[in-house]
């Protein structure tokens, strides 16, 4: 069949469908927050809510409707793998849509796709796993793509969504859907988006007690909790299951980093100007942020401060050198930590610019994320209030989660950035504040605090001279 004859066909076939079927008896008339996120005509939507609000069955009936509307489209759903997009919307949504509605979808389990009577399919993908899961998206049109648990992706969704999905639905005018609740990654495409960071994208967001299969079930589950287990109610996840609200599990944390108490705007003036050491831990990276990070100590205090940093992609050899040079101008570096993964370049580093560097160990990294945890809950490392995009991603960095626990062996989770934090773990290694004792303070002759001293003292010997003076008449010696 030639492309012409076929197009008469399904134009035909789409034709019959629509006389039998409406495809509006789809959607539930009571569910207006699914009914208006469906038919907004915005290109690119995101879809924010808890859970139990219906957004991956909201997106099963998205695809279908456009599948059944537009004879010969394919629309596509992602997961964080293949067989997580094949649990959420395989046989509880798609295959139940089908039989409910007998629309007599074709499933195919091997290559998951269910292709429709009018040439329509739907695909199922994941694409976490590595980047060439992305890549296999390259080449097809999609009239509709729908991407669940956005917030949890390692993978650069920026890349995804507008380097490789955004061309991918130009042809059919296609819309692009990003559908998510709230999680620990703090950072993100998905979280620039539900907090308006990322302009235009259309944001739609409700909870569960909208879903009106689920609002009185909702509403005894909530009562539950405040009835026998109320502590859960200040937990992390509840505020993000149940609240839809964005919080970092303190627990996962990968740094034990608090304002409060480990950011600085002046370091001590009392301190001899002459005893301070500078040190810079450099991570190197070219698509990731190439950072640096200036930290420093006093010979007679036991705080390191972190003075200053800076990032920046897309640095070559030369310009990570220069930068180098920079703030050894600025600072008197005594020792230049740098990320020694890439040979090549700190030799070229060493050799053609005559910089000195020492390879920084990343052996036991996360062991020693723990020594120096216990240095930040003392108050003992400080960072500059100007260093904000380093406190940014110590606040904001987390281990790979498994649930509610932390994933064993430990492993700083991808999709957040960590440059920064590891070019400062690089300079620590190296610092020694915590041997460093206190100066002896002279007092000047002459002063209030020197005559203070001198009244005390007499005191205590007159206070001596009595007791020795009534031992005798006692006859206590000793």
């Amino acid at each position: 069949m030639d492309q012409t004859s076929r197009d008469i066909f399904l134009r035909f076939v789409d034709k019959t469908i629509k006389k039998a079927f409406n495809v509006n008896s789809l959607f539930d008339p009571d569910f207006h927050h699914q009914n208006e996120f469906i038919n907004d005509p915005a290109r690119l939507k995101a879809l924010f809510c808890t859970r139990r609000a219906a957004k991956s069955y909201t997106a099963g009936l998205y695809m279908i409707k456009e599948a059944l509307e537009n004879p010969g489209v394919n629309c596509l759903f992602i997961g964080l793998t293949r067989l997580s997009a094949e649990g959420i919307v395989w046989k509880d949504i798609l295959k139940v849509i089908n039989a409910k509605h007998n629309l007599g979808m074709q499933f195919n389990n091997a290559k998951l796709t269910a292709t429709f009577p009018n040439g329509s399919v739907i695909w199922l993908a994941g694409v976490d796993t590595n980047k060439d899961e992305m890549r296999k998206l390259l080449g097809k049109k999609y009239r509709l793509v729908c991407l669940d648990e956005a917030s949890l992706y390692t993978i650069n969704l920026h890349l995804l969504i507008y380097g490789i999905l955004k061309p991918a639905v130009a042809d059919n005018r296609g819309t692009i859907c990003m559908m998510g609740t709230s999680s620990n990654i703090t950072r993100g495409l998905f979280y620039d988006i539900t907090t308006g960071a990322e302009q235009g994208w259309s944001l739609h967001t409700w909870t569960a007690f909208d879903n009106p299969h689920m609002r009185v079930q909702w509403g005894e589950e909530i009562e539950e909790i405040k009835t026998k287990r109320p502590l859960f109610m200040q937990s992390t996840l509840y505020k993000q299951w149940y609240l839809n609200q964005w919080v970092v599990d303190e627990n996962a944390l990968v740094y034990k980093f608090e304002s409060g108490r480990n950011v600085y705007q002046n370091r001590p003036q009392n301190l001899h100007p002459d005893g301070w050491t500078f040190i810079l831990g450099v991570d190197l990276g070219y698509e990731d942020d190439s950072a640096f990070v200036v930290a420093t100590w006093h010979e007679n205090e036991r705080t390191l401060y972190i003075v200053s940093t800076y990032n920046q992609k897309h640095m070559d050899i030369t310009d990570v050198a220069n930068k180098i040079k920079e703030l050894q101008k600025s600072y008197g570096i005594a020792k230049i930590v740098i990320d020694g993964a890439n040979k090549q370049a700190v030799e070229e580093i060493q050799h053609r610019h005559q910089i000195p560097l020492e390879p920084a160990d990343k052996t036991g990294k996360a062991d020693f994320i723990e020594i120096m945890n216990s240095e930040l809950v003392q108050g003992r490392i400080k960072v500059h209030d100007g260093c904000k995009n380093l406190i940014s991603e110590l606040q904001s960095l987390v281990w790979e989660m498994d649930g509610d626990k932390i994933k064993l062996p430990k492993r700083e989770h991808p999709a957040l950035p960590n440059h920064l934090c590891d070019a400062f773990l690089y300079a620590w290694r190296f610092t020694y504040q915590y041997l460093n004792e206190p100066a002896e303070i002279k007092v000047p002759i002459g002063s209030k605090r020197w005559y203070d001293q001198m009244n005390e003292n007499l005191f205590e010997k007159a206070l001596e001279h009595f007791q020795r003076e009534k031992d005798r008449e006692t006859g206590d010696f000793y």
